[in-house]
């Protein structure tokens, strides 16, 4: 296995696994309602690991195919991982905006009775 290989890998690897967190997390945030609020630096952090990972989709999806991207048989599952990261990335960003609830616990539906 030469070096050029195991990189590939690794960067598919990532790839996937941060485009099925990101997902994995959209859906938590939707279906879950969210419980008590976290202390004040708590949501920046989550917020901010939730950019790092948007920005990793971003900066790794180039990097799977060098050149002509066409010849490999995984260029159809990295498109539909890049489309799926990418909505739930943001999407996890646009749920903080949606009430004050939200912007504390990330989830689009609050559980407190307040």
């Amino acid at each position: 296995m030469t070096t050029s290989t195991r990189s590939d890998t690794v960067n598919w690897r990532a790839y996937q696994l941060v485009s099925c967190y990101l997902l994995l997390s959209l859906l938590w945030a939707v279906i879950v309602p969210g419980g008590a609020w976290p202390l004040s630096p708590w949501h920046y952090v989550s917020m901010g690991i939730d950019l790092v990972l948007l920005a990793s989709v971003l900066l790794l999806r180039p990097r799977l195919f060098p050149e002509n991207g066409r010849n490999y048989p995984r260029v159809t599952r990295a498109n539909i991982l890049f489309g799926l990261g990418l909505v739930a990335g943001v999407g996890l960003l646009l749920i903080r905006f949606t009430s004050d609830a939200a912007w504390w616990t990330g989830h689009l539906r609050s559980g407190l009775p307040f």
